[in-house]
């Protein structure tokens, strides 16, 4: 009797369910801030905003992919360094980003914070599906790379392995023709700064800081697609004028003819970089909706 109910207390804690509120702490000592919504549910999602100055709780978008495509699934949202949801949403950019944001904001500080949660969490979920979309998709991406036993991965517009190259691209797309030049040549020698650049220096470009730009402008944003174990499936609009659609299509299907047989990639016609159409009106939900069979049957 005894032998029976320590082996079934032991076979409880090693069940034990996520708990949200839980504290987890980086390397520097700071608390990560994070949201885990339904988080008695049987299968987790995470989904990683895109690059604005924004607290993920205010983000619409989260949560229009979570009803989409695991509406029933705990939700893991994180946000960026320096931010909590007190930060009120503006969109654009705008003036008042947390001096810790842009100081400690970087793709690999937000990979770190992802990996860390997801390893914490995941032995309390039957699935795990990681998504993002814009820079969260590169995010998703970069995660999913280092933890394991991932069910599903979804990126939504996050373009092409350059930074650089997506920037510029956008720039050729939205600046007036006789600003254009101006406009590129200012940002490839703010570039060329950045890269040769050996201390920080002060920076607050389109709401990043110099950690942020020296790291995404050395990283290679697809490179993790080819070493990913799980089922990938990759979004991209044609009318993107932030990311470099045609790139992206070029890049992802060489590295598909190359072996990697885990990667799908579906085009989207008539949907600009959020997912809205001619008219202006969001798709993002249909969008989304449209893929939900892959990857919820992987």
């Amino acid at each position: 009797m005894k032998i029976a109910f320590l082996i079934s207390i032991l076979l409880i804690l090693s069940a034990s369910p996520a708990i949200a509120g839980e504290k987890y702490l980086r390397n520097d000592g700071t608390e990560i801030q994070y949201y885990l919504d339904n988080a008695t549910a049987d299968n987790l999602l995470v989904i990683f905003q895109g690059s604005d100055c924004n607290s993920v709780r205010h983000m619409e978008s989260v949560t229009t992919i979570w009803q989409a495509l695991a509406p029933d699934s705990a939700l893991l949202t994180i946000e960026k360094y320096g931010i909590n949801d007190s930060l009120l949403y503006s969109s654009g950019e705008r003036g008042d980003c947390p001096t810790k944001y842009l100081q400690h904001n970087t793709m690999a500080q937000r990979i770190n914070d992802g990996v860390q949660l997801i390893d914490a969490l995941k032995n309390s979920y039957d699935k795990v599906i990681v998504a993002g979309g814009s820079e969260g998709g590169s995010i998703a991406l970069a995660v999913a790379k280092r933890v394991s036993g991932l069910h599903s991965v979804l990126a939504l517009n996050s373009g092409s392995s350059s930074f650089q190259h997506d920037i510029e691209f956008s720039i050729k797309q939205t600046v007036p023709e006789d600003q254009r030049n101006e406009a590129l040549n200012g940002f490839r020698q703010f570039v060329a700064r950045i890269k040769q650049s050996q201390e920080p220096f002060p920076a607050n470009v389109s709401g990043h800081g110099y950690a942020y730009w020296k790291d995404a402008l050395e990283r290679d944003l697809l490179k993790p697609l080819t070493s990913i174990d799980a089922p990938v499936v990759v979004i991209q609009s044609q009318e993107d004028k932030s990311v470099d659609p045609e790139q992206t299509r070029r890049e992802i299907n060489r590295i598909i003819s190359n072996g990697a047989t885990h990667i799908t990639l579906k085009m989207l016609p008539r949907l600009d970089h959020g997912f809205r159409d001619s008219n202006g009106q969001s798709q993002l939900k249909n969008v989304v909706e449209g893929v939900s069979n892959i990857i919820n049957t992987k």
